[in-house]
Order: structure tokens, then sequence, then C-alpha cells
């Protein structure tokens, strides 16, 4: 069991406090220097954190889906600052205010140490990411990122691996740090030589291919 199956279990049993929000598709949910600090659990649907740099890029840090927990609160955070949300569709989210969660380490001391163990894993896979891709030729930051994405929004369909959030050209791009015409170009190329398909904005990833 991972370290965010294993926050979901606890959670899921935990009498956490907190409102639900809805959020429609590509809302944005908090952005750099939001007045109002909170931690967020998923109750459905998928978000993702991305960061925009001084020329107007976005570069994605990572996508999250039910039951997993994302924060602008700077001991939860992935990054140190300028982190936006954004719901990648329709979704539910418990909102747990920065007192509240002040008062589980009290309430819930065990809760909130299995968080912070959670949030590190995350820190410790997403560094572990970019070391991964950071020389490697883009074809293979291409398959790398759907294994990445394999370990929360992987569905095993027949032969192949499907991954149940939609990722157009240009999110892979942000993600991996290319251009959305070279991976346009590399995903084509991918789908020719059958290492993976497409089917209504999902990827599929034929079992065995070398990530």
């Amino acid at each position: 069991m991972n370290a965010a199956t294993s926050l979901r279990s606890a959670s899921a049993n935990s009498d956490l406090p907190g409102k639900l929000a809805n959020y429609s598709k590509k809302e944005v949910i908090f952005q750099p220097f939001s007045l109002s600090q909170n931690l967020y659990r998923i109750q459905s649907g998928k978000i993702k954190l991305y960061k925009n740099s001084e020329d107007g890029r976005k570069t994605i840090l990572t996508m999250l889906g039910e039951g997993e927990f994302f924060s602008n609160i700077a001991r939860f955070s992935l990054d140190d600052e300028g982190v936006y949300a954004e719901a990648i569709d329709e979704t539910i989210l418990t909102v747990i205010s920065l007192k509240q969660l002040d008062s589980l380490s009290v309430s819930q001391p065990a809760f909130l140490a299995e968080l912070f163990y959670t949030f590190n894993q995350h820190m410790k896979q997403r560094n572990m990411f970019l070391e991964r891709i950071m020389y490697a030729p883009v074809k293979e930051r291409i398959l790398y990122l759907m294994s990445f994405l394999m370990k929360n929004f992987g569905e095993k369909q027949g032969r192949f691996m499907k991954l149940t959030v939609p990722l157009t050209h240009q999110d892979i791009a942000s993600f991996i740090g290319s251009t959305r015409e070279t991976v346009t170009s590399l995903t084509k190329e991918l789908i020719t030589e059958g290492h993976i398909q497409k089917k209504d904005k999902h990827y599929l990833v034929m079992g065995g291919t070398d990530l």
C-alpha cells in the first residue's frame, strides 16, 4: 500500500472538519498569493497543480484524483510559491481551513503525521520524475510521464493500461518541458510503433512497453 492509498484509507475513517465546495471544469481553485490558505481533499474529480514562468509558459507539477490531498499552505505545498490549482473536470472538494488543520494536531495527531509523510512522498516522487526526464530524449519523457501518471490513473483494459485522466499534447509538453509541436509528432510515432493508442482524449499504453 503506497502513502497516498493509506492516507485515503485513514481519512475515510476519520471525522475530518471542513466544508464541501464544487468546482467546474478548468475553474481555478487557488492561485499564488491567494489570501485563503486551506488543505483540500478531492471527494470526486481530478485537479492539476501548475506554475507559470515569466515568459508565460505553463509547467504542470502533478495531477491528483479522488481521495488525495493538496494545499496552498507552505508546509504542505508541492513547491515554494507560484502554484496554481485547477479542476480538470467537475470536481468536489472538502476544504479544511488553516485554523481547522491546526486543531487536528491536537485532536488527530496521527492523521496529521501521516499527512506530512504523504506530502513528503509526493515531493520525492516528483523529484525522481524530474531527474528521470532531465536528460532523456523527448520520446522517452512521454512514455515515462505516462508511467508516472499510471500510478494514480491507470486502468487495465486487455493488453493495455488506460490513463483515465485526459491529456492534451499541450498538457504533455507542459509536464516534460517540451513543445506541443514536438509532442504531437512523437506521440504519432509512438502510436505508429504500437507503444500507445489514443481514444477520446485518453491514452492507452501497451503492456510490456519499456517505461
